[in-house]
This record gives C-alpha cells, structure tokens and sequence, in this order.
C-alpha cells in the first residue's frame, strides 16, 4: 500500500478559499470560527471561539464536535485509527495506488454525491475543484431524502 504524507490527507486552511467554501454553506454552518483546514475529501475543520473544534462532514452532512480543544485534536489528528475513520486514509492510499492524484486546490470527490446513491463507490472517486464539490455536497444533501 501506498505511503501517505500530511498534505496526502490533509489541507492546511492557508490553502483553501476557506471563506468561498463556507459559503456555500449558509444553512449549516453560522458564528465566528477560525479555520482550520479540511481533509482531502473536503470535511472542514475549524475552532470555535470556546476552544472546540468542529468538522463540518460533507459527505453525511452536519457539523459536529471533534475535540474539545485544539490540542486534543492535535493528539486525535495523530493517532492513526482516527486518521482511518476520519479522514478515510485507506481509501486515499486505494486512490493514490490507481494513480488518481488530486491537484493544488482539489479534493476528491465522489461522482455521484453518496447522498444520491446510498453507497461509497471507490470506482467513482474523481479529483475536482474544492469550490465545485462543496457546491455539489450542499445541494446533494439539502434534496438528500
């Protein structure tokens, strides 16, 4: 299996249009947060002005709390199991063994929305522009049923 490196699994905030991605997000996400980046399938990551730290899930939908602080999330970001449950490290390495790279300002994406069929399907994963996904992922689960 695939080796994976950080930035394999996780975008830094200072490289997202964070601001463009939580717009399309008006109904979900609201209040002061400070971001904090996003996995390579487009989860954001961001503080809440207590301490918490919150992920929105683009793929189920809503947002949750994931650590109470950011250094608890410093220590969950590097146990590996959390990686895997999380972050969906295996299926990254699955991709990146296919040759199925995504580019600077990407994520991957699966096509169609899992919202629409019910199902996680590897074989229909595609690098695509993180603006575009998470447009698709807000309307994909607002008419989800």
């Amino acid at each position: 299996m695939t080796q994976l490196t950080w930035s394999d699994i996780f975008i830094d905030a200072s490289n997202l249009d964070f601001q463009a991605l939580l717009a399309e997000w008006p109904n979900t996400i609201a209040g002061p947060l400070s971001p904090i980046g996003a996995s390579a399938f487009g989860d954001l990551y961001f503080q809440r002005p207590n301490g918490s730290v919150e992920r929105l899930d683009v793929l189920e939908g809503g947002v949750q709390t994931v650590a109470d602080s950011f250094e608890a999330f410093q220590s969950l970001m590097n146990s590996p199991e959390w990686q895997e449950d999380n972050l969906m490290t295996s299926g990254i390495a699955l991709l990146h063994d296919r040759s199925l790279l995504r580019g600077h300002g990407q994520l991957y994406a699966f096509a169609p929305h899992p919202a629409l069929t019910g199902q996680f399907d590897w074989n229909r994963v595609v690098p695509m522009d993180a603006g575009v996904w998470h447009s698709i992922c807000s309307r994909a689960l607002a008419t989800a049923p």
